[in-house]
């Protein structure tokens, strides 16, 4: 989140880029992603692809952190998939996501293109600058986070977009709770409380069972899925659990 206020400082106040769906810029691109690859549990290229995370092309903050790869990992995330450790890996690249609606990119619809992907833009407001944060602010809204390892692939981590649906999950790994860094610097860890996050698998969060998945269901009312919301940039006091 560092490098991300330096990136401003240096970029007329705007925040880097977010894109989804494994975008990857060409050399011609004018979007400059704050980082780039879809990771899973095969034995793609972009789950070790280092490129992603530190050539410039790909990731526009390597150069504020000295391009340190570990920056982009949780050290609690060790998780491979058997083809992956038959392969000798060691670890994936990444574990952290970045919150879609912070940075132009190409979810939603007041710049990038879009909307695309699991949107609910009646709720949610896409930020370009800080100044675009008004609801719930700078300090309440979230910009980096550590992503389930099954939820884990692009770059882009899209919060609820319905009272019982978590397209993109956070992690359970810190004896169920996870890290969150926020527009205005801060970083905390976040205890979940509610049966979907706190459930073991099949159905839950509370594990990691080595099978890519998205769209995690929750009962109406889900306090994880209103929190979740709540911190993400939106247009009014209004979250999609309201």
């Amino acid at each position: 989140m560092l490098a991300n206020h330096m990136y401003q400082n240096d970029n007329l106040d705007k925040f880097p880029g977010a894109y989804h769906g494994g975008f990857q810029p060409t050399p011609t691109s004018r979007e400059r992603p704050w980082v780039t690859g879809w990771l899973d549990w095969s034995t793609s290229s972009d789950n070790t692809n280092l490129n992603f995370l530190l050539d410039p092309r790909y990731a526009v903050l390597a150069q504020y952190f000295g391009n340190a790869k570990n920056v982009y990992k949780c050290p609690a995330d060790k998780y491979l998939s058997k083809p992956q450790r038959a392969k000798g890996w060691v670890e994936r690249v990444r574990s952290v996501s970045g919150d879609i609606y912070v940075g132009e990119g190409n979810a939603w619809t007041t710049l990038g293109g879009g909307p695309s992907g699991p949107n609910n833009l009646t709720i949610y407001r896409g930020a370009t600058k800080s100044s675009d944060l008004a609801f719930p602010g700078p300090s309440g809204t979230w910009v980096y986070v550590d992503e389930h390892p099954d939820s884990m692939n692009d770059a882009g981590c899209f919060p609820p977009n319905t009272p019982t649906n978590i397209p993109d999950a956070p992690a359970t790994s810190h004896n169920g709770a996870c890290g969150f860094a926020f527009a205005d610097g801060h970083s905390e860890i976040h205890k979940w409380i509610g049966s979907t996050m706190k459930k073991s698998r099949p159905g839950g969060l509370n594990g990691v069972n080595f099978q890519a998945q998205n769209n995690f269901s929750c009962a109406k009312g889900d306090p994880d899925l209103r929190w979740y919301s709540f911190h993400s940039p939106r247009k009014s006091d209004k979250t999609v659990a309201d």
